[in-house]
């Protein structure tokens, strides 16, 4: 994944600087070398601040160089703050998601923030059915792909389906996913998974892009709604 590494330099930052520059470009430049440092310099007019760009398995990459930045302990720079910066697009995006899967992968992100369904609205179901599965990260977008664009199209057509939600987030190097979908009832649960609904259905596609699945999936009875407002 990315990371943002933000720092709110002192007043007198500018004047300051070259008594800590070599050190710091020394282990700029280092972290550069072992790949955990992609991209790094001060913001401009004004001079207030400076970001740099890292790739790692966690916020700690950044973190620690902050730590002991001679910036940071030399006291030019005040304040720094890291955030996970989640790339798309480029190549070197941690999750690339591709123009044909754009649409259903924004309404992904949408509903795993609490916003709305990828399908018809939940009031309407009784039952949910939940499953989980994890990618690496470099093919976790390949993965987004194949359910916006291959199974949630096929669910559609089964009377009784009633909507999904494609959750994800960064655990380690690898995305897990959590599949939720909605259904009015078993019966129609039993139309898609056949006579062992309790069985996960992973298509072969999807088994060779997760590493880990479920082969299990558990079903909710849904008690109570909130609707928005």
């Amino acid at each position: 994944m990315h990371y943002l590494l933000f720092y709110e330099v002192a007043d007198d930052y500018v004047s300051r600087r070259a008594e800590f520059r070599d050190a710091h470009l020394k282990k700029a430049w280092e972290a550069s070398e072992r790949g955990e440092l992609v991209l790094g310099g001060a913001l401009a007019d004004p001079v207030d601040g400076a970001v740099l760009l890292f790739k790692g398995d966690s916020p700690e990459v950044a973190a620690s160089f902050a730590r002991t930045d001679p910036y940071v302990t030399g006291g030019a720079v005040k304040r720094w703050q890291v955030r996970q910066w989640t790339t798309v697009v480029g190549s070197g995006a941690a999750l690339p998601v591709q123009p044909q899967a754009a649409d259903r992968a924004a309404k992904s992100a949408k509903t795993a923030a609490g916003s709305e369904p990828c399908s018809e609205s939940p009031p309407r179901a009784a039952i949910l059915r939940m499953w989980k599965g994890s990618a690496p990260e470099g093919r976790a977008a390949e993965y987004v792909q194949h359910a916006s664009t291959r199974v949630f199209p096929a669910l559609r057509a089964i009377e009784g389906y009633r909507g999904a939600y494609l959750l994800g987030r960064a655990v380690g190097a690898n995305v897990e996913f959590t599949v939720l979908t909605l259904w009015e009832s078993m019966r129609a649960i039993r139309k898609f998974a056949g006579s062992e609904p309790e069985k996960a259905v992973v298509e072969p596609e999807a088994r060779e892009i997760l590493g880990e699945f479920d082969e299990f999936v558990v079903h909710f009875n849904i008690v109570g709604t909130s609707p928005p407002g």
